[in-house]
């Protein structure tokens, strides 16, 4: 039997669907804030680098973060939609419990494979460990999956598959710049992507709550930072079968844990 996991937008204060034209405005809101967050590294920093201090790490990243976050929330309420349908559409407020619970176990196995088998990381500094493994993860998964994907499917009526497909491209081009020959590019934007597709997915499954994809963006973030894993998303044989298989205990996790919500919707 087919499910649908799109909540009634009765849930969300609107009293009926938005029309076609306000659904095409609010995707074409969503299309124009991913690809400002794609390209405003790249335009923001050289600005951003003569008017902050260089002393303070990751302090251009995290402003230009959160001039497209701002820029996200302004498009979409010039669309119509209220700063706390916004918030709720987002999944922030939802429960964070049982999202670490299976986090920790999901990560568990590449973690214990690590510590056996692979050498930490140097010069990894308390900056790095706040921004990379969380900050910055959670700032896009707010972006790209929780305002994106919640919108695209709650707001404009769009299924999964293209909901979070379209997201996902953005924020695999968003990464390009890790790479360093077209191949290498190629590579990591296909990777990225993917990832992205899959934290989108969580974000459903779960009933539109943002922190399964959060926990896990970020844990998979601080593996490869604390160990010696490659320096891009490619990576070699190991930390590509650590992936792989984080992401098959990340899908069976969540198909089955949150099945008795699929029983109950059918």
């Amino acid at each position: 039997m087919k499910i649908n996991t799109v909540p009634a937008l009765t849930e969300l204060g609107a009293a009926r669907h938005p029309g076609a034209l306000r659904a095409i405005g609010l995707a074409a809101a969503v299309s124009l804030a991913l690809a400002f967050g794609t390209l405003s590294g790249s335009l923001l920093k050289p600005y951003l680098a003569a008017a902050l201090p260089t002393g303070v790490p990751y302090l251009r990243a995290a402003v230009v973060t959160l001039i497209d976050l701002s820029v996200f929330v302004l498009l979409l309420r010039i669309g119509g939609v209220r700063l706390t349908q916004q918030a709720e559409i987002s999944g922030v407020f939802a429960p964070v419990g049982l999202p670490l619970v299976f986090a920790v176990v999901t990560l568990a196995p590449a973690i214990a494979i690590c510590a056996a088998s692979v050498p930490l990381a140097h010069d990894v500094t308390p900056a790095d460990l706040a921004w990379k493994t969380f900050l910055g993860p959670f700032a896009e998964e707010v972006g790209f999956r929780g305002l994106a994907v919640g919108v695209l499917m709650r707001l404009c009526g769009w299924p999964l598959v293209p909901a979070c497909i379209w997201p996902a491209v953005f924020f695999g081009a968003a990464h390009a710049w890790q790479g360093s020959d077209p191949a290498e590019i190629a590579g990591v934007v296909g990777i990225t992507a993917a990832g992205g597709l899959l934290f989108g997915w969580l974000f459903v499954r779960w009933s539109f709550n943002l922190w399964p994809p959060i926990f896990l963006h970020a844990g998979l973030n601080g593996i490869w930072l604390l160990f010696d894993l490659g320096e891009n998303a490619i990576g070699g044989w190991l930390s590509n079968a650590l992936r792989l298989g984080t992401v098959a205990v990340a899908i069976v996790g969540t198909l089955w844990l949150t099945r008795r919500r699929t029983v109950e919707r059918q």
